[in-house]
This record gives C-alpha cells, sequence and structure tokens, in this order.
C-alpha cells in the first residue's frame, strides 16, 4: 500500500472523528490537493478555483514556520479562525492535511485529538 493510499485513509478516519469537521484535504508541497474529502454542505461554499488559492497559502504559512523550528521546535498544528469556521493545518513530512470545522467546536481539543491520529498513523508508514 502506497503511503497516499494510507494518507487518503488518515483523511477518512479524520473527517469521521467529528461532525463538526467540515472537510479534510492532503496537500502536497506545492499546495496540490491530493485527496479530498467533504460534507456535503460545505463543498458548495468552497469552489475549486477558490481551493487552489486557500491550499497555496495554507503551504506557504507552514513553511515560514518551518524556518524556525530551530528556535521553538517542529509546528503540530496550526489554527487559524474565520468568522464562520476554523481552519487548522497539520504538517506531515512534506505534505499538509488541512481541517475546516464549524464554529460549534473547540479548535484546539480537536486538534490535539487529530495530532494523536496522525502521529498514530504515521508509525504505520
Amino acid at each position: 500500500m502506497s503511503s497516499y493510499t494510507l494518507l487518503g485513509s488518515l483523511c477518512d478516519f479524520i473527517i469521521k472523528l467529528n461532525k463538526n469537521i467540515q472537510s479534510v484535504a492532503l496537500i502536497n508541497n506545492h499546495g496540490r490537493v491530493i485527496e479530498k474529502i467533504s460534507r456535503s454542505e460545505f463543498t458548495k461554499q468552497f469552489p475549486d478555483h477558490l481551493s487552489e488559492l486557500f491550499c497555496m497559502s495554507c503551504v506557504l504559512q507552514i513553511s515560514m514556520g518551518r524556518d524556525f523550528d530551530k528556535n521553538y521546535g517542529p509546528i503540530n498544528y496550526h489554527i487559524s479562525e474565520r468568522s464562520n469556521l476554523t481552519m487548522i493545518t497539520f504538517p506531515i513530512n512534506k505534505n499538509i492535511i488541512i481541517t475546516t470545522i464549524n464554529k460549534n467546536t473547540s479548535p484546539i481539543t480537536l486538534s490535539r485529538k487529530i495530532s494523536h491520529i496522525i502521529n498514530d498513523h504515521m508509525r504505520l508508514l
């Protein structure tokens, strides 16, 4: 089984973790979507052309943060809260998992749960 297949199954596992997770995407270090799972009501809110720009901005944010890994340690996750949703990005080697959640859940609690799942899943790779 390829590492992308295992990471794709990780996306599926994450979206099933909590009903407040709207979408999960696996993107490469160039901002290209490798795998994307969305709940049907969220797909309409986030068209593909906006998705590509959004993914590239997430890669840039994580990439710039990696410049400070020696001083502060690696990024576990990055949370960005907006007025109607919260986005959480998780660096995984050269890839990034992006989750979007609605405002009805604690982003820090959910981020920690997802981080533990990712770490457990990465041991399989």
